[in-house]
């Protein structure tokens, strides 16, 4: 966070008694949940603005907190400038606002209290964040795009993961070898939001492409760098390291444009919405949908009613 903001954030005082405990036990509350120092430090901020909003609307209560105090709320922030760029707060901004208070509402909730109300998506000031929702055969073009060598034995593992596991981005990158149990029949994922263990079955053709990858196409990435910081991790670079976020991410590009889908905003996460999209059209009830994306609440999985 810039410097300069994070002076302006601390320098926004408080008054209210609850709303002071409340702001230093979320911290606590978040550590204690796994979550990552940067979120821990990124989320009491944002609500310490969002709490000192409704003082100025002489809202002491959070009993008292309604759907419209949070869309005056946005309402402001989709007025506010950034005090970094000068510029209107951005969407993404204003949707890291909006997971902090349901972060916000999560840690209340733990505690057997009241929960305000949010309004229904969008916000205003925050339109519907677009959803690029690949059909079936367009994800078929992609895995058509890999070729029978280590690198497209590389990619299907990759497609394997992102979207017959469902798996995010950052937890692609973390797997280890030893988080795939070919005889269980599942991949362990231990490194989710909140650090929340889940087990992803492999099915279809996510078996074969991990263990044609593991048995053939690993081994050469392996073998091909002298560094040793990548002996664990799953997926690795040509010189043997973890593969990193951005290069998954240009990795999927790549075979997005060789497959020649048209439309943007076709990313990893595509991937997993994609699947999502597919198990619900196909009979899977929603609370199975988030259970297998290792959704905490349903509120998330939401999004796939779209269909």
């Amino acid at each position: 966070m810039d410097s300069q903001l994070t002076i302006i954030m601390d320098s926004l005082e408080i008054t209210t008694q609850v709303y002071q405990v409340h702001l230093r036990d979320f911290a606590a509350w978040l550590r204690s949940m796994g979550y990552s120092a940067s979120t821990c430090d990124k989320y009491p901020r944002q609500l310490r603005e969002f709490l000192y909003f409704l003082e100025q609307r002489d809202c002491f209560c959070l009993a008292d907190v309604g759907a419209s105090d949070v869309s005056a709320y946005f309402d402001y922030l989709s007025g506010r400038r950034s005090v970094k760029t000068g510029e209107l707060l951005s969407h993404s901004h204003l949707r890291s606002v909006r997971k902090t208070l349901r972060g916000f509402q999560r840690y209340l909730r733990s505690l057997g209290l009241g929960v305000f109300s949010l309004p229904g998506a969008p916000l205003p000031g925050l339109p519907a964040a677009a959803i690029r929702v690949l059909s079936r055969v367009e994800v078929g073009l992609l895995y058509d795009g890999c070729t029978a060598d280590h690198w497209g034995l590389r990619d299907q593992a990759l497609l394997s993961l992102g979207y017959g596991c469902g798996l995010r981005r950052s937890e692609i990158h973390l797997l280890n070898v030893g988080d795939v149990h070919f005889k269980k029949g599942w991949v362990q994922v231990l490194s989710g939001k909140g650090r929340k263990e889940r087990f992803v079955p492999m099915v279809g053709r996510v078996r074969d492409d991990l263990y044609a990858y593991l048995t053939e196409g690993r081994r050469f990435f392996s073998s091909s760098g002298s560094s040793s910081s990548g002996s664990s991790a799953l997926l690795l670079t040509y010189r043997g390291r973890r593969l990193g976020p951005k290069s998954l991410s240009e990795r999927l590009e790549k075979l997005v444009t060789k497959s020649g889908i048209e439309g943007d905003g076709v990313g990893l996460h595509s991937l997993r919405h994609s699947i999502a999209t597919h198990l619900h059209a196909g009979g899977m009830s929603l609370s199975k949908v988030g259970l297998f994306l290792g959704h905490r609440s349903l509120d998330s999985t939401q999004v796939y009613t779209h269909i």
